[in-house]
């Protein structure tokens, strides 16, 4: 979950926008209450990756204080640790004028440069917000001429392009969206003399080509609600591997007796293709009747939810159910407690686990992890003086739970495919445990901090540890306001031990913990102009996320943003 935080300036500056990348706790999601806290759920069984957020098209209709220019700064990559992206936005302060006249700048330009050779470019263009219309363009490039690791061996470049359009009516909205993305990187996690092979042995590219359409209502008290989004997604790699994923989902929601009684189907479908020296279909697809009650203390969410997995290459055709049971009181005040039971098949695809850990190697296997159930409790609210708390306990059981392990090639492979990583499942029922805890303070407006843990457990029954999955990691995130014109970001992030296999020994190898302490200090020069710092890995650990693929040291970016 990211949350959108807009905090009003005095003179000279209007509005910073915050895109903060909290990855708040996962809660679930219930009746309808008249008050601002909502609480979802979406709990995901994948790492989450560290993704970049940027709003590709903004409002189409709004009144002047909504009106935002955005820029976007470094995502570090290869994906390592997860890191919070702060996207200031700035607008046209009042300035003694009236507020409808003041103004927005909806383009920017970004220019930066770094150590390890980092060049960064960015280019964001969108038509008038005021027309029924709207279509952005963003181009975006990320590159570094040389790595942690045998200098141009562990470099990277990250580069997309896309165009997005909105068109809003009286009663519905479209959206539609296509993008290309190209990451180059290099497996330079490798144990042997870098003169024993050439350098592009081990470089590997993805091209990614996306396509995206969205239909739904807008209307004011429908008698039905509706939403229809579509995405078809191509994935290559230089290698032959080939994944082409068909994503759609429709959500109906009937309001029987309105803010006490809905009815609601979401169905969702998947159908997928991988190639990778054979053919394989894999589709999903799932339906979700339910049906929410709001007793204005009370609420309730009945539901079942029936999935069907197909697998040609592995035989698998097989529908299964789960009942889903949500129940929500409210205190007085801002209190909330939750409680309920769930259960999914989660889909594990080759652009999915790429995004968790790129440096898999060819012709992995692909199996969807069952939650045959979960249950879960916990409590969210707002203690007063701008203190705010998330708690969520949970237990549950998984089925082809999967790990990350090095590679260990056969007999007459390369040795340099160790620096490759396979996918192992357990395909014993794997019993875990997650408490995650989140505190969000603002005791005054220049200053915001949360902390956030997060806690798992793993029952042992396959493999003796939870290969490359942390069982403790913690962030502590601040945003500063210095003065209308100076604007700091500082995260630390704790990331706890985990276990790797060695390929040429098979002896237990512990990586350990870590801390990653970072920062960005954004000044802006006039309403146009801004110029940015930013550092990362500032204790300069070289740590391993991953067995043998050390991260950067310390590293940094200074650049300029220009918006018209």
């Amino acid at each position: 979950m990211k949350f959108l935080i807009q905090i009003n300036y005095k003179k000279h500056i209007s509005k910073f926008l915050f895109v903060v990348g909290l990855n708040l706790i996962i809660l679930p999601t219930f009746a309808q209450i008249d008050d601002d806290i909502i609480i979802t759920k979406d709990r995901k069984v994948e790492l989450p990756p560290a993704n970049r957020v940027f709003e590709k098209i903004p409002p189409v209709k709004s009144n002047s204080e909504d009106k935002q220019m955005k820029y976007t700064f470094f995502d570090r990559k290869p994906k390592g640790i997860e890191e919070v992206k702060f996207n200031p936005n700035v607008v046209q302060p009042n300035g003694g004028k009236k507020q409808e006249d003041a103004e927005s700048y909806n383009n920017y330009v970004t220019l930066g440069a770094g150590n390890y050779g980092r060049i960064l470019g960015e280019v964001f263009l969108n038509t008038n917000q005021e027309n029924n219309m709207v279509i952005g363009v963003h181009a975006y490039h990320n590159s570094t001429v040389r790595g942690p690791i045998d200098d141009k061996n562990s470099a990277n470049m990250y580069d997309k392009a896309e165009i997005t359009g909105k068109y809003l009516a009286q009663k519905f909205q479209v959206n539609a969206g296509f993008n290309y993305n190209r990451d180059q990187y290099y497996f330079y996690g490798y144990r042997r003399p870098r003169e024993e092979f050439d350098r592009k042995e081990i470089r590997q590219v993805l091209n990614t080509v996306q396509f995206n359409v969205g239909f739904e209502n807008t209307a004011p008290d429908p008698r039905v609600d509706y939403s229809l989004k579509t995405n078809l997604r191509s994935l290559k790699n230089i290698y032959g591997a080939q994944e082409t994923d068909w994503a759609s989902s429709f959500n109906v929601y009937f309001p029987i007796i309105k803010d006490k009684f809905i009815a609601i189907v979401d169905a969702d479908a998947f159908v997928t293709q991988r190639s990778d020296a054979e053919v394989d279909k894999r589709n999903l697809f799932r339906v979700k009747p339910s049906f929410k009650i709001n007793l204005n203390s009370f609420g309730a969410s009945i539901g079942y939810k029936a999935v069907n997995e197909f697998d040609e290459v592995k035989k698998i055709n097989q529908t299964k159910g789960f009942p889903t049971i949500e129940l929500t009181y409210k205190a007085p005040g801002l209190f909330y407690l939750f409680a309920g039971m769930d259960g999914d098949i989660v889909r594990n695809t080759l652009g999915s686990l790429l995004s968790e850990n790129p440096y898999l190697k060819s012709q992995v296997k692909l199996l969807n992890t069952e939650k045959s159930q979960e249950y879960y409790i916990g409590t969210k609210g707002d203690i007063g003086s701008g203190l705010s708390f998330n708690v969520r306990g949970a237990m549950g059981y998984y089925k082809n739970l999967y790990y990350f392990n090095n590679y260990t090639p056969d007999f007459g492979e390369a040795l340099g495919d160790t620096a490759k990583f396979t996918i192992m499942y357990d395909s014993l029922r794997t019993q875990y445990f997650n408490l995650v805890l989140q505190l969000n303070y603002q005791p005054v407006e220049m200053w915001r901090t949360y902390l956030r843990t997060d806690i798992n457990h793993y029952q042992r029954r396959s493999f003796e540890k939870p290969f490359h999955r942390p069982l403790f990691t913690a962030k502590w995130g601040n945003t500063i306001i210095v003065s209308d014109r100076f604007l700091a970001n500082i995260d630390l992030y704790y990331y706890g031990k985990t276990f790797a296999r060695n390929p040429s020994t098979q002896e237990l190898v512990t990586n350990k913990a870590f801390y990653d302490l970072n920062a960005e200090f954004d000044y802006l020069f006039s309403k146009q102009f801004t110029a940015f710092v930013k550092l990362n890995n500032i204790l300069g650990q070289k740590y391993e996320r991953f067995l043998y693929y050390q991260q950067q040291g310390l590293n940094f970016l200074v650049g300029v943003n220009f918006s018209f």
